[in-house]
Formats: C-alpha cells, structure tokens, sequence
C-alpha cells in the first residue's frame, strides 16, 4: 500500500483514508501537525494548558468536518484556518476579550503559512515508519481480509461491488473490512502512544 499513500500525496491519501473510516489515517495526520497547531496556537494564547486544550479541540473540529472537506483542497491550509479560528474566538470570548479590536497577526491572511512548511526529518521518520508498519500489518491479515480491505481502501470500489467481486455476501465483506481496520488500528496504536491520552 505504500505506492498509493506516497503518489498524490502523503496528506491527500491520508485524509481519503479517514473519510473513508480509517481513524489510524487520522491519528497520523495528528502525529504529523499536533506540535505545529499547538505552535499556531501558542503564538497568541500564552498559557500553555489552554494551548493544549485549543489544540485538542482543533483536531476535535478537524475530525468532525472530514466529511464536508474537498479530497482537493490543501489540507495543512485547512487545519491551519481551524486552529487560527479557535485562538480568535478564545481570545475573543467575554472573560478574555472586551472588544472587536484586531488581534495583531491573527486577522492577517496567510499569517501562519511558515507552520505548514515541510515536516521535520523526526516527523518525517516517524510517518514513514508508520506508513511501513501498516503495510506489514495489512500483509499479515488473513487472505479474506486482506483482499477485501484492498479492494475497498486502494482500489476504491464499494462493498456491493467487492462482494460481487469475491463471490461473498455483503455482510460478510463488511465484517471482513471492519475486522482488517481493527487489527491494523491495534497493531500501529502503540506507535502513536504520545498522542493516545489526548482527546486531540
């Protein structure tokens, strides 16, 4: 599976996976942008738990719109907008602010544009692994499952088409496809520990 994920991008490919229902494909974009959020945030908001709960909730907003989110669209430029979002209505809120006045940098278009730079090589290294570890993972899955998840996850077709394909009833390739993401997501979870006891 390497192939598709590197092709049209390692953020397209991820977000198509989670639209899809795949949340380990989530969980990696979370390893990947969770410092440089929490950065966009911090630039304004100077309290660092707030920081760490505006970030949280930012990856919360992300998650709960992947559905209305163009597969062409950038997707570090979305995520970016969700998190300068979340510091203006914090900073804008009553307890934290009595007026409609600009907040330097916050109002400006484009003003975080350095944080959705390349990632670092650390960051890099821990997606690569991650993206390896799925797909031996994914080679380890019982023939039935494997191809099933395949079908659905590289090849894109749906599960009437997968369950006439092989020969199988829909349930069944549905189980078959739930089950193989289940595995996955268990075995690649230990990976992404440093973001396991966050809400996002």
């Amino acid at each position: 599976m390497s192939e598709p994920l590197l092709a049209g991008g390692i953020d397209a490919a991820l977000v198509a996976r989670a639209q899809q229902g795949e949340t380990v494909a989530f969980e990696v974009l979370v390893v990947k942008y969770q410092r440089r959020v929490a950065a966009t945030i911090g630039r304004f908001v100077r309290d660092d738990s707030i920081t760490e709960e505006l970030t949280q909730e930012v990856f919360l907003s992300a998650f709960l719109a992947l559905p209305t989110y163009r597969p062409d669209g950038n997707f570090a430029a979305w995520l970016f907008t969700i998190a300068r979002n979340a510091a203006r209505s914090y900073l804008r809120s009553a307890q934290n602010r009595q007026d409609d006045r600009p907040i330097p940098g916050l109002d400006d278009a484009g003003g975080d544009e350095k944080f959705g730079s390349a990632p670092s090589p650390e960051e890099e290294a821990m997606a690569n692994q991650l993206f390896e570890r799925i797909d031996t993972e994914v080679a380890a899955l019982p023939e039935a499952q494997r191809r099933a998840l395949l079908m659905r996850e590289v090849d894109g077709l749906d599960y009437k088409t997968i369950a006439a394909a092989l020969g199988q009833p829909l349930n069944t390739v549905k189980s078959h496809i739930f089950r193989a993401r289940d595995a996955i997501a268990d075995r690649v979870r230990p990976l992404l520990a440093p973001t396991r006891d966050r809400r996002w």
